[in-house]
């Protein structure tokens, strides 16, 4: 009877061991990981960016509509606007030189901070 030699091909050493694997996939899981914590720090960023310039060009509304109000309504409608938006809106007179008029602080409390327009108003200008 002729005796078959079996030859093992597989070499010791060449195959990944389970330690090897295991780390790999705690190196996946960590890089993951981060990964998912760098995009919801991104998402945030964008939340407050976005509600920034949603109440920056709510200002910027509010002081459009009182720039085209006649100067003996100005302060009351400034108080109308105020109430109805949540918003602090201060007119207060000035003069400068020869120069007379009104200075309209508007200021809205955002999730970043405040956010404030200055609109000046010369007498007559509406």
């Amino acid at each position: 009877m002729e005796r078959v030699k079996i030859r093992n091909h597989h070499r010791p050493g060449r195959a990944f061991t389970l330690v090897e694997t295991l780390i790999a996939l705690a190196f996946l899981a960590s890089a993951t990981g981060v990964a998912l914590k760098m995009h919801q720090t991104q998402m945030n960023f964008d939340r407050v960016a976005m509600q920034r310039l949603t109440d920056q060009l709510a200002i910027e509304n509010l002081a459009e509509q009182l720039s085209t109000v006649v100067d003996s309504e100005l302060t009351d409608t400034a108080t109308r606007l105020a109430e109805e938006s949540a918003t602090h809106i201060s007119v207060e007179p000035f003069e400068s030189g020869s120069k007379s008029g009104w200075h309209v602080t508007i200021t809205i409390e955002s999730p970043s901070g405040p956010l404030t327009h200055h609109l000046w108003r010369l007498e007559g200008e509406a």
